[in-house]
């Protein structure tokens, strides 16, 4: 069907409607000749000698630049960590179980300095080779205690003596702006590392989950936390529970007259937890993952960083910060370039 300058038309079939325009006055179509010597939008038709060409409707980035796709700085990051990623080899949260060996690649455990080497008191997530994500509360202690070293790809913890094929250094912490210790949002922080990683089937990056619906499938939680509420008992073994979504407006009631939520549970957060009240986290599986498999690829996407509760093991659902709502700011910090 040939068309002329001014309607509407489909560039390709996985790109929404465009514009039918000169080919000189379609600027992702000129880029994409400068750097390919060709360009993959559909043809309208021709004036003349001059090819019309379907041109997408392009967005510009923070600093004007045309981008080829609206589609997201995170989601072009996990397109290369499922292609590139290596498939893996192959006792409790609360309730939960033992994890194996490669099955959460992306986790990892906080060191901090002790007078016997190293506790490991909270938990992160792998973004990129340089960067890991965590709780803010995990970096801004009571005691002024930073964590000091990153402990990954393993599941076993063993002892808090370093070992230098899976530890390594911290070298900056980057706090949310917007976090304050009043209060119980913004509850994040990105650590950079003294050194990138080198991936392996049992350490690689998590990709992160971009969409603003809440996940309707069972969601997982994963720690090396306390496996008891009457104890205190942590797992040296990474043990994994799976929790579900619980809406916003139920999860509110169960956080009514906290100080520190003035304005209750906000859209920036999600809440998961058992309904039985038999799977939960637990002091210590603060900044880990509420993670799941919500694409056909294997992989899974990080939906919430560990934030806190209202005891453990009960009905009451755990809070977790939620991560389609910081996209800008992780994406600026982690992939600026």
């Amino acid at each position: 069907m040939i068309r002329d300058v001014g309607d509407k038309c489909k560039p390709n079939d996985n790109e929404p409607n465009g514009m039918c325009v000169l080919i000189t006055d379609c600027k992702i179509a000129i880029m994409a000749i400068q750097r390919k010597n060709f360009h993959k939008f559909k043809r309208c038709g021709f004036k003349g000698l001059m090819e019309i060409v379907c041109c997408p409707q392009i967005s510009t980035d923070k600093f004007g630049d045309i981008e080829e796709k609206s589609e997201r700085v995170a989601d072009r990051e996990c397109k290369k960590i499922v292609e590139n990623s290596i498939p893996p080899l192959d006792l409790h949260i609360i309730g939960g179980e033992a994890a194996s060996l490669g099955e959460f690649p992306h986790m990892v455990a906080l060191g901090y300095e002790s007078p016997e080497g190293y506790d490991f008191l909270c938990g992160g997530t792998i973004l990129s080779d340089s960067y890991v994500i965590t709780a803010a509360h995990c970096v801004d202690t009571l005691s002024q205690i930073r964590p000091a070293i990153v402990r990954m790809g393993v599941v076993e913890l063993e002892d808090g003596k370093r070992n230098d094929e899976s530890d390594v250094d911290i070298s900056e912490i980057i706090m949310h702006p917007n976090y304050t210790k009043r209060q119980k949002y913004h509850d994040l922080a990105l650590l950079r590392l003294a050194k990138p990683i080198e991936f392996t089937s049992n350490l690689n990056p998590v990709c992160l989950y971009t969409s603003p619906n809440d996940p309707k499938i069972p969601l997982t939680v994963t720690g090396w936390g306390k496996t008891s509420n009457t104890r205190s008992i942590r797992s040296n073994i990474l043990l994994k529970a799976n929790v579900s979504v619980v809406a916003r407006e139920k999860c509110t009631t169960s956080y009514t007259s906290w100080r520190k939520l003035p304005d209750g549970i906000s859209d920036d957060q999600i809440c998961a937890g058992d309904p039985q009240g038999l799977k939960d986290t637990c002091q210590g599986d603060s900044g880990g993952p509420l993670q799941g498999l919500t694409d056909s690829d294997g992989h899974y996407r990080l939906v919430g960083v560990t934030s806190f509760g209202r005891g453990c093991g009960s009905t009451v659902p755990g809070v977790y910060t939620r991560i389609a709502k910081y996209l800008d700011w992780i994406e600026s910090v982690v992939w600026p370039n």
